[in-house]
């Protein structure tokens, strides 16, 4: 979930909330205040009352109106203290019950006392109530609406520098040699922000040339060692009789040294296609070139046994014809070395993608790392670096390289577009 989200909702919640609990006491205090206004009317009512008793010396009629009912209750005792409370109002046109609020308070007349009960019907307040409260909740959701959509756009204007900032890091690449733009903002934690990202940057980048100029450059130096290490291995295994042991060591020393310069070999191209020594393209039917690539391997498949079921479109592709040789060696290479005896290999070409899969282990292999630099397995006699060249120039071209494990077979697919 986005920040700006996250923040809108918790603020949408926050905002609800306090005008739930902002409406209750609205209401409420919205209630106490018609509730006051109607008790003082029945205080009205009640000095008339007492007025009229004072000027006549006897009882008003018993009145009674579409809001309004006055009775008179001859009572036992005088103590009678004026209270307000709740009741019911009975309406005779509507023929029902209504809220109401009753005013009890006594009157002496001719030596008697008389309870005297005043209701007046609340509906009409009620009605002003709820048409106050609905009124004033309208105007705050309309509020609260306009609210959300001027934060909305207030924020992603204040956060732009930070997306800014932040496409900046996503889009950094250690080939390319300009690094991370930097973002101008008026505010100081996005300034700062960008300074330090920006500094960063700049010291990964040059981390990296160091730690690449350092691996070239061991690359080239030691092109020499060891063609002078394979020469001089030539010249003793030629030069007088040796043991069957003292052949053997220097076998072995033969295979590394061979093992060392095909590293040296992948290193010093993995180096070239990062640094984009390898411009030159053409158009090629990449078909017809798989074709050609399956005669060169045909020897070592019938050796193994290895079945091809292959689908080949035609295929043009524009790409430099020396790291296409690469790529299908090392893809071919591997289907075949790490495939099991008679075992099958299918390959199949669109123009929208290559999928090249083979039988092998019965297990799938590590996603996180098998395109990883130097990772194979314990068993392999490889340098760890051909899936990664594979992978370099895909990326170089904007391919799409990947790995998956399905129905007992290892895919690699190139996805062209």
């Amino acid at each position: 979930m986005k920040l700006i989200d996250r923040y809108n909702r918790i603020s949408l919640l926050v905002t609800i909330a306090i005008i739930i609990v902002t409406g209750f006491v609205y209401y409420l205090t919205i209630s106490y205040i018609l509730t006051n206004r109607v008790d003082r009317d029945l205080l009205v009512e009640e000095n008339e009352i007492f007025a009229y008793v004072k000027l006549n010396k006897a009882l008003p009629q018993v009145f009674k109106s579409d809001g309004l009912k006055i009775r008179f209750v001859p009572s036992a005792t005088d103590d009678i203290a004026r209270s307000f409370g709740n009741a019911m109002f009975y309406n005779e046109e509507e023929n029902e019950q209504e809220a109401g609020r009753m005013l009890t308070s006594s009157v002496k007349v001719g030596g008697k006392t008389y309870r005297i009960e005043i209701i007046e019907s609340k509906v009409e307040t009620e009605y002003l109530i709820r048409f106050i409260f609905f009124i004033t909740l309208g105007i705050i959701l309309v509020l609260l609406t306009l609210l959300l959509i001027i934060n909305r756009i207030l924020v992603r204007r204040l956060w732009k520098p930070f997306y800014r900032i932040l496409e900046g890091i996503k889009l950094f690449n250690l080939a390319d040699k300009n690094g991370i733009n930097p973002v101008t903002s008026d505010i100081d934690e996005f300034r700062d922000l960008n300074v330090e990202v920006t500094a960063m940057s700049g010291r990964v980048m040059n981390d990296y040339q160091s730690l690449k100029g350092f691996v070239e450059n061991a690359a080239h130096e030691l092109m020499t060692p060891l063609a002078v290490i394979n020469s001089k291995l030539d010249t003793l295994m030629q030069v007088g009789e040796m043991t069957d042991k003292q052949g053997e060591i220097i076998s072995e020393v033969y295979h590394t040294v061979g093992r060392l310069k095909k590293l040296n070999r992948s290193m010093l191209l993995l180096s070239r296609i990062e640094n984009k020594l390898m411009a030159e393209r053409e158009t090629i039917d990449l078909a017809e070139f798989i074709d050609d690539k399956l005669n060169e391997f045909q020897e070592l498949l019938a050796e193994r046994g290895i079945g091809i079921s292959k689908d080949l479109k035609p295929c043009p592709v524009t790409i430099n014809r020396d790291l296409l040789t690469v790529m299908l060696n090392n893809l071919l290479g591997n289907a075949i070395l790490h495939n099991t005896a008679n075992g099958q290999i299918e390959i199949r070409l669109n123009q929208n993608e290559l999928v090249i899969s083979n039988t092998g282990a019965n297990t799938a292999l590590n996603e996180q790392k098998v395109l990883q630099r130097f990772y194979k397995s314990p068993e392999s006699e490889g340098s760890g670096l051909g899936l990664t060249l594979v992978k370099e120039i895909c990326d170089s071209y904007g391919y799409l390289f990947g790995y998956s494990f399905e129905a007992g077979l290892h895919l690699f697919e190139i996805k062209f577009q």
